[in-house]
């Protein structure tokens, strides 16, 4: 197949890159050429091989990566079509990875402040009422499974969720779930840190809210990080020894 250089085809790909990963960037410049939108079919494989000037296996090959990641979607007996844009392939395949690199983990913890700290003012402006009667009664729920010893991890997913929900952004929404479900299934355990412990770091941000102070705020949400930086710090647990 040859390597065109024209705006928007191959991407300067050079000769050592692999055929399906050709025949991915150009199927994927095709959908951008061709203006398809979510949900419209995209050409039968033969043709495709025929454009592209490769064998129908390299376009089937390339259609598999295409749909792990979630731009293409085969419905049998019909054919395949363009798949509206979702973080879900990506949220299968991250947490494995960062099981296997403690560094990413860590800077997916980093950003993922960065980003709370950045926004909490934006946050506190359009928080409604309803909201903060929630945030109280995820708040409650907490305490009481940390005065139990027992850990509250879906009052501390819904919690950071309604942190941001009245900014109406939704991508905002999926992408702080994203990370706080990879942090989840990535993190190792941690060490010498208490349910009651977490439980205070989400009441000095509830309590920076209802006093209306974005600076203390913002140091309560640096201030609950602190706790998580050290457990990703820590070194996971050897589990091939006895005892």
């Amino acid at each position: 197949m040859a390597t065109r250089q024209d705006d928007g085809d191959f991407r300067r790909l050079d000769n050592r890159t692999p055929l399906h990963q050709i025949v991915q960037h150009e199927i994927r410049n095709h959908i951008l050429k061709e203006g398809l939108r979510p949900g419209d079919p995209l050409k039968p494989e033969a043709e495709l091989a025929r454009v592209f000037g490769v064998s129908r296996n390299s376009v089937r090959e390339a259609v598999k990566a295409l749909e792990s990641t979630g731009v293409l979607e085969t419905r049998r007996g019909s054919g395949v079509y363009v798949r509206d844009f979702s973080f879900d392939p990506l949220l299968d395949h991250l947490p494995y990875g960062l099981m296997r690199d403690k560094r990413a983990l860590r800077e997916l913890a980093a950003l993922r402040k960065t980003l709370e700290t950045a926004l909490i003012t934006d946050a506190m402006r359009a928080m409604t009422p309803e909201s903060l009667t929630e945030l109280r009664e995820t708040l409650t729920a907490m305490r009481g499974l940390a005065e139990r010893d027992e850990s509250f991890v879906e009052q501390d997913r819904m919690f950071h969720q309604l942190l941001f929900r009245d900014l109406g952004n939704t991508m905002l929404l999926r992408l702080f779930d994203l990370f706080w479900l990879a942090f989840h299934a990535a993190a190792p355990p941690a060490r010498g840190r208490t349910p009651m412990n977490a439980y205070h770091g989400h009441a000095a941000i509830l309590d920076a809210i209802l006093t209306g102070d974005p600076d203390k705020a913002r140091t309560a949400i640096q201030d609950h990080y602190i706790g998580i930086e050290s457990k990703l710090a820590e070194d996971p647990p050897d589990t091939t020894r006895a005892g």
